[in-house]
């Protein structure tokens, strides 16, 4: 059986002559549709202490899209979408596996941009409603998530456009101790690169969970991510949904995992299956400043590589591993 690996376990390494002269001429924006582009390869997770309507509004600002997440009425996710469209924002809308009318409801309204927000997307149960999406021919749907080559391609076989890979990685996430399934990240994104390369499959890969500090992200975009899904990183900030708190002299934010009790007890009396832990975080101020920290480390990372663009970064990225034996890595 072979080791996993997680971003804490490799490193980047510089192996191309550096050509870039200037960071600022570097472009870090993924195209994801025909007529949008993000300007950074950043997504926000859909969970309750994350996506609210502020943080969709910043994303949004900013050139990316951020997420209407499923955890509150469907009146309030109707109400914010519609607050967005009225400012000419777009949003993600993340649904449920028992939400086949919302889908009408919400693209009526001009929703073009869909997530099925599930814990486990190698499963069955998610083709009748990412078909659903589908029926509609401007929509572009996200799935997930899975942690195999299997799960990838059953995905992206049901024409799912972009498909989150990553269980059991994210700070808040017990689903590895609750039941042992998952795998590390790093060990993750590679299998399901190499089935999307060898099969062709023109599915966009989200790298989501497992980004601890900002110097993980060029390590999961290196690894053939085309988009990075995070939510530790966004918490704590002013845009994060919920009040701040005030503990011994400091200023905190809750932050809680979608599988938590809190998140399970709004649609369930007594939760049983428990894979999230809760937290609050220290308050960060404006989302802003990550965007900037986030900006400046791809930057750096991408001039170290001599790469103008992702491509190229995924081209010329090199990584080392320092945990285990350097032969159970397939360097890149």
């Amino acid at each position: 059986m072979k080791p996993t690996f997680t971003y804490q376990d490799i490193s980047l390494v510089p192996r191309s002559l550096s050509k870039i002269q200037s960071r600022n001429k570097i472009d870090l924006s993924v195209s994801v549709t025909s007529d949008f582009q993000f300007k950074l390869p950043i997504l926000p997770a859909p969970m309750d202490t994350i996506s609210s309507v502020e943080m969709c509004r910043a994303f949004a600002q900013n050139g990316m899209l951020g997420m209407i997440h499923r955890f509150q009425p469907e009146k309030s996710r109707l109400q914010e979408f519609q607050e967005l469209h009225a400012e000419g924002l777009r949003a993600i809308i993340a649904v449920g596996l028992d939400e086949m009318e919302i889908i009408s409801k919400f693209y009526d309204l001009g929703a073009k941009w869909f997530i099925v927000d599930v814990a486990n997307g190698f499963n069955n149960s998610v083709e009748p409603i990412v078909k659903k999406v589908l029926q509609f021919s401007d929509t572009f749907v996200i799935c997930g998530n899975v942690a195999s080559k299997e799960g990838f391609r059953y995905l992206a076989e049901l024409g799912v456009h972009a498909i989150r890979v990553g269980i059991g990685n994210g700070s808040m996430c017990t689903t590895t101790l609750m039941t042992g399934v998952g795998q590390g990240i790093v060990t993750a994104l590679q299998e399901c690169l190499e089935t999307k390369d060898s099969l062709g499959l023109k599915s966009l890969i989200i790298a989501d969970g497992g980004i601890t500090n900002i110097g993980d992200i060029p390590k999961a975009l290196g690894l053939g991510a085309d988009l990075v899904m995070m939510g530790r990183i966004f918490a704590g900030t002013k845009e994060a949904a919920g009040n701040v708190l005030k503990y011994d002299g400091k200023l905190y934010k809750a932050y809680r995992g979608s599988a938590s009790f809190a998140v399970q007890r709004k649609s369930k009396n007594n939760p049983v299956y428990i894979e999230g832990e809760e937290t609050i975080v220290q308050y960060k101020g404006s989302v802003q400043n990550i965007f900037y920290q986030i900006e400046a480390g791809l930057r750096s990372a991408f001039s170290y590589m001599g790469a103008r663009d992702i491509k190229s970064f995924q081209n010329n990225a090199s990584f080392v591993q320092y945990r285990l034996d350097p032969k159970d890595f397939q360097s890149k």
